[in-house]
């Protein structure tokens, strides 16, 4: 009885370990802290350009209206309706306009440069980040970023912020073709690594861009749900702080 209590730890024990032999890494609010990154370069922005003075309006007023167009359109890019430089100026016109600001054209274009710019100069990591990857990267895990953003931007986030010895490779929607959570950029992802979908794991904080994404190209999922959104599908695990992943892997 004790030799087969014995085999059948050694049993689960082997299977947790080499379950998972890759680990997939979303970027934004997953490892780097968009929100206060965002939000501090924002800040310089508004002052930068006295945004208060030319729209009328205190910065989490901008800020906001900013963050709700910016939405709209950045699920209107991940369809393929608006085009990348079509994004990168509209979103702060739109929201110029919303405050009165007329003739605005050559101002959204030095917001949109600003942003772009000074951005991925931010190094905030979302909480307890370096250490998953230190644990992961000590346990012989080879991880990957797949990203959605720009490359011009995401490449100089991870490298600006000290993570890029991390991974392995950096997988950007721009260079595949595909965004998520079109399983075509996973499916592309798996055969340019030669595995199978039941070989990785999905570590992501978007439901239904990550977790859903992955799932339906048969890899397994943890959601990242600091905020504990209620979701109508179940992801393969899901915690509210990244230490917890040290847990399940």
């Amino acid at each position: 009885m004790k030799v087969f209590a014995w085999l059948f730890f050694l049993a689960f024990f082997y299977f947790r370990v080499m379950k998972y032999k890759y680990i997939l890494f979303d970027l934004d609010r997953t490892l780097w802290d968009f929100q206060a990154n965002s939000f501090q370069t924002f800040r310089e922005m508004y002052e930068t350009f006295e945004l208060g003075k030319l729209c009328n309006a205190s910065f989490d007023e901008f800020y906001l209206q900013y963050k709700a167009i910016n939405a709209v359109l950045w699920d209107m890019y991940r369809q393929g309706t608006l085009l990348k430089e079509v994004l990168y100026v509209k979103r702060f016109s739109l929201t110029l306009e919303y405050f009165g600001v007329v003739d605005c054209s050559d101002l959204s274009r030095k917001l949109g440069d600003f942003y772009v710019l000074e951005g991925p100069k931010k190094t905030g990591l979302v909480d307890g980040a370096r250490q998953l990857l230190d644990y992961l990267q000590a346990k012989g895990y080879p991880m990957y970023i797949v990203s959605n953003g720009f490359k011009e931007v995401q490449n100089e986030k991870i490298k600006t912020s000290n993570i890029d010895s991390y991974f392995k490779k950096v997988y950007l929607s721009e260079d595949i073709g595909y965004q998520k959570p079109n399983r075509k950029i996973f499916d592309a992802i798996l055969a340019d690594l030669g595995v199978s979908g039941n070989e990785c794991l999905m570590i992501g904080d978007d439901f239904a861009v990550d977790i859903v994404g992955a799932r339906n190209a048969g890899i397994d999922q943890i959601y990242y749900n600091p905020e504990a959104i209620k979701q109508e599908l179940q992801p393969s695990f899901e915690v509210k702080n990244l230490r917890e992943i040290m847990n399940i892997l």
